[in-house]
């Protein structure tokens, strides 16, 4: 599905080349193979639309028609609330209200099982949503004696309309029929950024829940159902939901970064998903007077961290050509080499280097020793580096810089002893793993995106057949993004990236470009299975026409799906 790595740009005409320009690109928790986002085309009666889509889904998500090109970014709005049940003691098919005692709606699901007798289940909800079983998702955890979690969702509801918007915006003509049609839609929630050849826009699409301010927990931990100030209070005015269209720069921009500062109960999310790649994007938006199609593909194919070119100078900046001469293979020697080289790094997360593997398991091996003392075996629940805590602890905002305290020690631990011993944590770790050189490291030998076969890929033998590996540059902050796993035996595999990227044109909307990170078949003995991965990598494309001539240039043939209805001459 539609992750939190995802990016779109979109640039008005007098800050492109000619025609409005919008870039965009989608993510996969797990890169599949072949990717979970594949290339369609379809004739409708308005015209083609070519984009992406997710297999199941009947409307392109990301994509263009003659007139029209969008992206989506996932918006973080915060649409669910656990509650918890309180059961009748005396007759345990019914719960709590704030109106007295109330009956489950049930219904009985028979699961059909190959080789065995079938298993009946029995599927409950409340006023609030579906009854989570006690032994799934961890509901067993936070669920009382005597009580069951139940989940509030917008996507719940029966008058969702979010497919049809789907469908009304692929047809859409304009920016402005888009936008209209992003009325309809109602869950999940995220972000569309469109560009026609005269305008962009980006607004948040979905149904945000309307909450008390007197709330119990506000929405962010599981909330007593049988206390009325805990329920939704219907739906926020859908002329709320975060919009800028044409604004004064030109330029419209998501990277899942904060979409307003509204306070709860008036708020969109208390999470975001980013915070630096914004940053990023903004400079290398904004410091150009105009925009080309070339300018969109650098952008969108961007590998600096500007985490890393923040946090740098603050957790090394006593470490800078400090200690004594040391010899060849000892610690202090390494230490050296490491900050030495990283004085002069730029952030780049070049598969080809080293500095970049040296950096992430420094920050990552320096939160784990900040965080350890106070939260003991919590501490494995964060064990991503969140570059906004480590700036505020170095910049001892509010105090912070009491994190690099071990508080059960008798002395006083400061954050420059913290950040010398994490360096040489991380040094030790990856010495174990690749060899006593630094210099010989290599950040694409760590971060390696598995696209796994979602059949085949655990079968023994078979897997390393199937299983696409590849080294990738890029990182949690990049634009480019390559989000790490941050835990296990391997630690930096590349486990969240954009599976599809695009860049359209409406200067020359046919040179249009894409690229997916596998391959357009799902056929492991297809030649067309990993022919696109290379590029991918690579940060290249190919065409991306709705000309029908040019889309089948070089085609081996054509595959029609007929609906089974169709087939046999029905209406």
């Amino acid at each position: 599905g539609l992750a939190g790595a995802s990016n779109a740009f979109a640039a008005m005409p007098d800050r492109a080349a000619a025609g409005a320009s919008l870039l965009a690109s989608d993510p996969h928790l797990g890169l599949s193979a072949p990717g979970p986002m594949y290339l369609a085309r379809l004739e409708l009666e308005a015209g083609g639309v070519i984009g992406a889509t997710i297999p199941g889904i009947p409307s392109i998500l990301i994509g263009r028609n003659e007139n029209v090109a969008w992206g989506l970014t996932t918006s973080y709005l915060d649409d669910q609330d656990i509650y918890i049940e309180r059961l009748d003691p005396e007759d345990p098919s019914r719960y709590e209200t704030p109106d007295g005692m109330q009956p489950f709606r049930t219904r009985d699901s028979v699961i059909q099982i190959d080789g065995a007798a079938p298993r009946t289940v029995q599927l409950r909800w409340t006023r609030h949503g579906p009854v989570i079983p006690a032994p799934h998702f961890g509901a067993a955890q936070i669920t009382p004696s005597g009580h069951v979690a139940s989940l509030a969702w917008t996507g719940f509801e029966t008058d969702d309309r979010t497919i049809e918007a789907a469908f009304g915006i692929m047809r859409a003509g304009s920016v402005d029929e888009v936008l209209e049609m992003t009325d309809l839609y109602h869950a999940p929630s995220n972000n569309i950024i469109v560009a026609d050849a005269e305008s962009v826009a980006l607004r948040a699409m979905g149904r945000a829940p309307l909450r008390l301010p007197e709330h119990d927990s506000q929405g962010r931990m599981p909330a007593a159902g049988w206390v009325a100030k805990n329920d939704w209070q219907g739906y926020a005015d859908l002329d709320e939901n975060p919009l800028s269209k044409d604004p004064e720069g030109g330029i419209v921009v998501n990277t899942n970064n904060r979409l307003t500062e509204a306070e709860f109960p008036n708020h969109w999310s208390f999470d975001w998903g980013d915070s630096h790649r914004i940053l990023r994007a903004e400079r290398l938006l904004n410091t150009r007077e105009f925009h080309t199609f070339d300018s969109f593909v650098e952008v969108q194919n961007d590998t600096v961290s500007q985490a890393a070119r923040v946090l740098l100078p603050l957790i090394a900046k006593n470490l800078w050509y400090q200690g004594e001469p040391a010899a060849q293979d000892t610690v202090e020697r390494q230490r050296q080499i490491a900050l030495e080289a990283m004085a002069n790094w730029n952030g780049e997360m070049s598969q080809h280097s080293f500095e970049p593997l040296v950096y992430t398991a420094w920050v990552r091996q320096l939160q784990r020793r900040l965080v350890i003392d106070e939260l003991g075996p919590l501490a494995e629940r964060f064990s991503r580096p969140d570059p906004l805590f480590l700036e505020r602890v170095f910049r001892d905002v509010d105090g912070a810089s009491a994190w690099c305290d071990i508080r059960q020690s008798d002395t006083v631990e400061t954050c420059e002893e913290m950040a010398r011993l994490s360096l040489d944590a991380a040094l030790l770790e990856l010495a174990e793993t690749y060899g006593n050189r630094v210099d010989s490291w290599r950040w694409g030998a760590a971060h390696v995106a598995l696209h796994k076969h979602e059949v085949l890929g655990d079968v023994p033998l078979l897997g390393w057949l199937v299983n696409i590996r590849q080294e990738t540059p890029g990182g949690d902050t990049t634009l480019m993004r390559g989000q790490i796993r941050a835990r296990g035996d391997a630690p930096y595999t590349n486990v969240h990236a954009s599976v599809f990227r695009s860049v359209v044109d409406f200067a020359d909307p046919e040179s249009s470009v894409f690229v997916l990170s596998t391959g357009q078949s799902g056929h492991v003995l297809s030649r067309h299975y990993d022919d696109l991965a290379l590029l991918w990598r690579r940060g290249e494309d190919i065409s991306m026409a709705l000309d029908p001539t040019v889309a089948r240039g070089g085609a081996v043939g054509v595959t029609r799906l007929v609906p089974q209805g169709a087939a046999r001459g029905a209406n």
